[in-house]
């Protein structure tokens, strides 16, 4: 008996003592990356070839992998730095089955990414798969006045699964004088990993456990001139990056002359209402009324799909947040559908603060699909978005043709001409983006959600009508409520019911619902908005663009880091 439970207690010893990240993999169904393989050489034109086999486990079944490469880099004074992308080859297959092989992928550029969505959108997989990409990288290289660099980021800090090993395997054309590895997460400057000199310039890289977000970069130096200088045609490139196509001024002035036709929509007199636009919800509502769709309109949404019984909201604790499906139909409305389906996915309940890194993307769609959809139904003007366009387009393609001309003509005069040539293009650009797309129905229902903002905005007047009949305005305070939202009036809305709207609606469930009132609500909504915008903007870009140190022509010698270099990016599975 005495040694049973001493068997127990090892074993009982054994299971708490496991590292979490293997526990977490083997028992908490999370897909991960067994193995991440690089082969990187530098060759002597500049170029870098990367063959990269990644060794994916999928826990549930997901049609594969998706992989993100950066290909533009943000550089101080937010220009940007491209470098290209030459993709060799593509494929997949089941690990210890190589020679049956897959080869399904799309490829899209966004956001200074080159994204690789691997796999069959008409099948599953789940178990272990091997990916394999070829592809070299040109202009992804810094030069300095005593050495020649590779800063590269290995597997890069986008990854969304862990990942249990890495091997790089890197090679380059001259003698290796110094080397530097970092891991961790963007901006680390850990160095958990391990060289193995192969040859003076050959060396392996290795390091394990990488958790979600983290990832390896090497830096070695070469004597100056080992590699051919590239600076004259990255020059080049930037230049057509950033400075575009050039536009004649005689253009110009045919713009400002065309300009004076266009057509303003006209000032309508805003009559108070309640009533919220007959058949529309507050994403049609709030593009309209701001031209787009911020975030708060995104939340407004999520909450109109609470008020309506497709979900229900669960505060965790004060800043975390359960998105719960209920038993109703998925959502009929297109754009509704979108939100929908972005936020689940297959789950049935996501909590907002570990929302997908690729909502975004899903923003992006809905606010595609939203705008079709008002042009199409003719509340936006076609004539109106073209003239809107090209002001906008000749206006910033001037701008960037006065910064080209400033670094040709660098004297007194030249200055004159840039300082009077960037104010009209700015103004031409200003103008262009402030032109209303609205069209005569448009501008219509424009004025119609100022009426409903202005009765909101003046709900003090009516608390007499709240307390007369409380139930009907409880329900003109859900109906209300994400439109004041949209107008930034929450808070002011539900501070008119703080004393008559004491009990949790049923779509919302508290942390505490002892403590309750509609001020309180809006309070906690406003701190759910917060996580919304943390996931409406992808998370490994700045300002759309890959930003690292290596881009901005950093050394990774001082100040380097890991994720700072060229390459990485990132990915995760779909």
């Amino acid at each position: 008996m005495k040694k049973l439970l001493l068997a127990l207690s090892l074993v009982l010893g054994v299971i708490l003592v496991l590292p979490s990240k293997t526990f977490a993999q083997d028992y908490n169904y999370t897909d991960y990356i067994n193995v991440f393989n690089s082969d990187v050489t530098l060759n002597q034109d500049a170029s870098i070839s990367i063959n990269e086999s990644i060794d994916y486990h999928f826990t549930f079944a997901r049609h594969g992998i998706y992989r993100e490469i950066p290909i533009n880099y943000k550089t101080t004074g937010s220009f940007t730095r491209p470098t290209l992308l030459k993709l060799n080859d593509l494929y997949y297959f089941r690990t210890g089955f190589p020679d049956n092989r897959y080869d399904s992928y799309e490829r899209e550029y966004s956001n200074g990414y080159a994204t690789f969505k691997i796999g069959d959108g008409d099948a599953t997989i789940t178990g272990d798969y091997t990916y394999v990409l070829d592809y070299k990288l040109t202009y992804a290289i810094n030069y300095f006045d005593d050495h020649d660099e590779l800063y590269i980021n290995i597997t890069g800090t986008g990854w969304d699964v862990p990942i249990n090993s890495v091997i790089a395997n890197v090679t380059v054309p001259g003698k290796i004088t110094n080397k530097l590895c970092y891991t961790g997460a963007t901006d680390s400057t850990a160095s958990n990993c391990t060289f193995t000199e192969l040859g003076e310039n050959k060396v392996t890289v290795k390091t394990d456990s990488l958790d979600v977000y983290e990832g390896l970069t090497v830096v070695l130096a070469m004597p100056k001139g080992t590699i051919a200088d590239t600076t004259s045609q990255q020059r080049i490139q930037a230049i057509i990056a950033n400075l575009g196509i050039f536009l004649p001024i005689l253009a110009i002035i045919v713009v400002i002359v065309a300009s004076t036709k266009v057509n303003k929509n006209k000032k309508i007199t805003v009559i108070p209402n309640y009533n919220v636009p007959k058949g529309w919800n507050p994403l049609r509502s709030g593009f309209v009324y701001k031209n787009g769709l911020p975030s708060n309109i995104i939340t407004a949404q999520i909450i109109n799909l609470a008020i309506n019984k497709y979900i229900k909201i669960k505060q965790v604790s004060n800043k975390e947040y359960e998105l719960i499906k209920t038993e109703k139909d998925v959502p009929t409305d297109p754009e509704e559908k979108i939100l929908y389906d972005g936020l689940f996915g297959e789950k049935d309940t996501v909590s907002l603060k570990s929302l997908s890194t690729k909502f975004y993307t899903t923003v992006a769609t809905l606010k595609a699909s939203t705008e079709k959809r008002l042009y199409s139904e003719e509340y936006y003007s076609n004539s109106q978005k073209s003239i809107s366009n090209k002001f906008g387009f000749l206006g910033i393609l001037g701008i960037m043709l006065c910064f080209f001309a400033v670094m040709l003509f660098v004297n007194n005069a030249a200055m004159s001409w840039f300082f009077g040539l960037l104010i009209s293009f700015t103004t031409i650009t200003i103008f262009g983006f402030s032109i209303d797309k609205r069209s005569t129905t448009g501008n219509e229902m424009y004025y119609e959600l100022e009426g409903l903002k202005m009765y909101i905005n003046t709900a003090e007047k009516h608390r007499i009508e709240f307390h007369d009949n409380p139930k009907k305005y409880l329900g003109v305070f859900e109906q209300l409520l994400p439109y004041a939202m949209i107008f930034g009036l929450e808070k002011k809305w539900a501070k008119e019911f703080e004393d008559l709207y004491v009990e949790p609606p049923s779509w919302y469930e508290g942390s505490n619902n002892s403590l309750f009132n509609a001020y309180l609500l809006s309070t906690s909504l406003n701190h759910m908005n917060h996580q919304v915008v943390a996931h409406a903007t992808p998370s490994n870009s700045a300002n759309g663009f890959a930003s690292s140190h290596g881009g901005s022509g950093g050394s990774g010698f001082s100040g380097g880091s890991s994720g700072g270099g060229f390459g990485g990016g990132g990915g995760g599975s779909w």
